[in-house]
Parts: C-alpha cells; sequence; structure tokens
C-alpha cells in the first residue's frame, strides 16, 4: 500500500479540522441554549453582480426594528428605490446577524439597502422584502446604484381617514342631513306660528 502523499495528508487534515470546527460550534450552541456563532459564509460578488441578482435595492430610513431569536423585522421609510417602484414604507425581514448571514439595521441611521435573500432559516411573508449580509457587504454602494439604473420615488400610499373625521364623506353627509333637518323644522315652525297669528280670539 503507498504512502499518503503530502498533497493528501494536508486535504484531509483540512477536512478534519473543519469537522472538528462544526463539531465544536454545534457543541457550544447546545450547551449555551442559543444558535451557533458561526461565522456566515457569503459568496464572494462585486457590486454589479450583487444589482443584478437584487430584487430592488433602496435608499430608506428604518423607523422601528423588532428583534426576536431567529433575527429581526424592521419598518423602513423609502426615500428612493432602484430596479423598482416601491412603497413609502416596506418591512426588511433578516436574519440572525451572528451567523447566518443576517444584517443588524439602526432606527433613524439612513442607508443603501440591498433587498433579496434574507438570509438562513429565515422566511418572509406577503408584502415582506428580505435583505443579508452577504448582498450588503460591499461598501461601493455607487457602483451598486449605478448598475442598478434610474431611480423611483415611492409610491404614495392614501391614507384612510377615520369614521367621523370632518374631511370623511360619511360625516359630510351627516351635516348635510342635519342641515336639512334643522331647515324642515324651521319651516314648520314659522307655518304654525302664522296659523296661530291668523285664527280668530
Amino acid at each position: 500500500m503507498a504512502a499518503p502523499t503530502r498533497t493528501s495528508r494536508t486535504v484531509w487534515t483540512r477536512i478534519v479540522v473543519l469537522i472538528a470546527g462544526l463539531a465544536a460550534c454545534v457543541a457550544l450552541s447546545s450547551t449555551v441554549g442559543t444558535h451557533p456563532a458561526c461565522a456566515c459564509t457569503c459568496a464572494p460578488g462585486t457590486a454589479e453582480q450583487i444589482a443584478d441578482r437584487a430584487g430592488a435595492i433602496i435608499v430608506g430610513t428604518p423607523i422601528s426594528v423588532r428583534e426576536d431569536a431567529t433575527g429581526s423585522r424592521s419598518v423602513v421609510r423609502v426615500s428612493r428605490s432602484y430596479k423598482r417602484r416601491m412603497p413609502q414604507t416596506i418591512t426588511i425581514v433578516s436574519a440572525s446577524p451572528a451567523g447566518a448571514c443576517g444584517i443588524t439595521l439602526t432606527k433613524g441611521q439612513t442607508q443603501t439597502i440591498v433587498l433579496g435573500w434574507p438570509g438562513g432559516g429565515v422566511t418572509t411573508k406577503a408584502g415582506e422584502w428580505g435583505a443579508s449580509l452577504c448582498d450588503n457587504m460591499t461598501a461601493d454602494t455607487s457602483a451598486l446604484i449605478a448598475r442598478a439604473g434610474p431611480a423611483f420615488s415611492p409610491i404614495k400610499t392614501s391614507g384612510t381617514r377615520p369614521a367621523g373625521d370632518p374631511g370623511s364623506s360619511s360625516s359630510s353627509r351627516s351635516y348635510i342631513g342635519i342641515g336639512v333637518a334643522a331647515g324642515v323644522g324651521l319651516l314648520l315652525a314659522g307655518g304654525t306660528a302664522l296659523v296661530l297669528m291668523r285664527r280668530p280670539g
């Protein structure tokens, strides 16, 4: 049997180290009762490649950020968008930033956000968007935007007025009804007064 070469020994050493690292990561996570804090691994890509695969790119400001054990849901006010026109506010879902390739959005901090995959183990609901660390690692946002094309202003959502609001149609109809009733009442009162004044004695 031939002795193992230096190359084969190196390959086997790397495999053993990788397996040992993963085992240690899993053991640590089961000990402390949290998700493993393994490093996120992202396939390398240029700003142009990231822009091409993005569902959309926005410049926006988080107005609320809610975190839980699996990741975060952030409500973001959109200033402008690229690749498609977006609503004024959207919800962005991302996995945990520890080992699931999620991103951390800071409330009140305006930034460029690439929308797409939300990160490992997290799914988006209808109307929500995902964002991952892998798509938001590049510091060359100018190249992203240049590749994405022209900017779109956000879609303005028409606010609904509550019932009883002075500007609502139901409130206007009620005011018209009150005015008609008051007018009819005045006419009846005036007619009755004229009849009583003309009666003898």
